[in-house]
Parts: C-alpha cells; sequence; structure tokens
C-alpha cells in the first residue's frame, strides 16, 4: 500500500507554482491561505487541508491524482478516476464541516447551561449571561428546524 508522501507533492506544487511564475503569495491570495501555509507544503511538512485539494489541483492547472501522487502523470487519468478522487474529496470535506459543527453546538449548549445553571444558582441574572442563553437556545433550535425541512 502506497502512502501519500508530502515531500514529492510539496515539490510538485512548488515546481508547478515557479512555472507558473506565481509566487507563493500569490497562491495563497487565490486559495485564502496564508503565504506560510503554501511554504510549509512546499517543504513537506505537511499536506493540504482536505478541503483545499481541489481548488489547488485547479489552480495549478493539474489533477487531484497527480497531487495525490505528487508527480505529472504521462498517462492523464481518465475522466471517471478524477472525478470518483473529486467526489472523496468532498465527501471528505463535509463529514470535517458536519463534526465542526456538532461540535460547535454541543460547546454552545454546555455554556448555555452551565450559564443558565449558574443564574438559578446564584439567583443573579447577569445581562450577558441571558442574551448567550438566548442565543445558545436561538441557534439550536433554528438549526433543528433547518434540518427538519
Amino acid at each position: 500500500m502506497k502512502i501519500l508522501n508530502a515531500q514529492k507533492t510539496g515539490s510538485l506544487i512548488a515546481t508547478v507554482r515557479k512555472e507558473q511564475n506565481r509566487t507563493q503569495q500569490d497562491l495563497a491570495n487565490e486559495l485564502g491561505v496564508s503565504s506560510a501555509a503554501i511554504s510549509k507544503w512546499e517543504r513537506g511538512i505537511g499536506f493540504p487541508d482536505v478541503s483545499l485539494i481541489e481548488p489547488l489541483a485547479i489552480s495549478l492547472g493539474i489533477t487531484i491524482a497527480e497531487l495525490f501522487k505528487g508527480e505529472r502523470l504521462e498517462n492523464r487519468v481518465d475522466h471517471e478516476y478524477e472525478s470518483l478522487l473529486s467526489d472523496v474529496v468532498k465527501v471528505s470535506t463535509n463529514e470535517i464541516s458536519k463534526k465542526k459543527k456538532i461540535t460547535n453546538w454541543i460547546i454552545a449548549t454546555t455554556v448555555a447551561v452551565l450559564y443558565l445553571l449558574i443564574s438559578i444558582i446564584s439567583q443573579k441574572w447577569e445581562i450577558t449571561w441571558v442574551v448567550w442563553i438566548v442565543y445558545c437556545f436561538y441557534r439550536i433550535f433554528t438549526e433543528y428546524i433547518y434540518k427538519k425541512y
């Protein structure tokens, strides 16, 4: 089983970017990341976030398969295979987004309940606490309604 090679992928990103006479900052601006992130990828210190894989490949004019492999492919990847890779990246991005959303709602709900308990126990209703509680429950309620329909 082959694993992704950060060095090879980073080298390909740097090579293609330089062939296009673009700076790290140019690429960073297009993708909405910092030039430091581009530098890390190019040095093989890390990979781009899964949500950036397809936009990065499009920006560089290479396929997702080439980006994952870390080298240009002489035999172009067929459209069906590239489409499959694109779908996998999108599904991964959606799953990560869902997990972040769930985590945020768990935190917001926990904080709202804690504020509510503190207010009940101390019998002090700070206006900021009340606003926070109402906001959290409003967001939870609207999120539930949106998911339902």
